[in-house]
């Protein structure tokens, strides 16, 4: 598996400005996205729901090397574990699985090897 090198790996997303929640990038694994809210996967096996969609993170991540593989995922290219290609699935280190979309599948297969 390849190791994909991000960008300022040591920079933080905020969560919520009032209460001044802040996680690193790279602790981020996936993040799944359902209407208005998104859930926050972390390597650690917590998860942080927010009221905003992918969307409003979907810029700033991508900068940041994050790879969005269907319109409800975003993902951490590092924390790939591995790749059922028959089920377009990915399996992440947390054990969180992200489904990847017919169109993106081409994405998924430069970092699994």
């Amino acid at each position: 598996m390849k190791k994909y090198e991000q960008k300022g790996n040591n920079s933080l997303l905020i969560l919520n400005h009032r209460t001044a929640k802040k996680v690193f990038i790279s602790d981020v694994v996936l993040l799944k996205g359902d209407i208005n809210y998104t859930t926050i996967f972390m390597d650690n096996g917590k998860k942080k729901v927010l009221a905003h969609s992918i969307k409003y993170y979907e810029e700033f991540l991508e900068t940041h090397g994050f790879l969005r593989v269907h319109k409800a995922f975003m993902i951490n290219p590092n924390h790939i574990k591995t790749y059922h290609q028959d089920e377009r699935k990915l399996i992440m280190t947390n054990g969180q699985q992200a489904v990847i979309s017919r169109r993106k599948e081409h994405i998924a297969k430069k970092f699994v090897a």
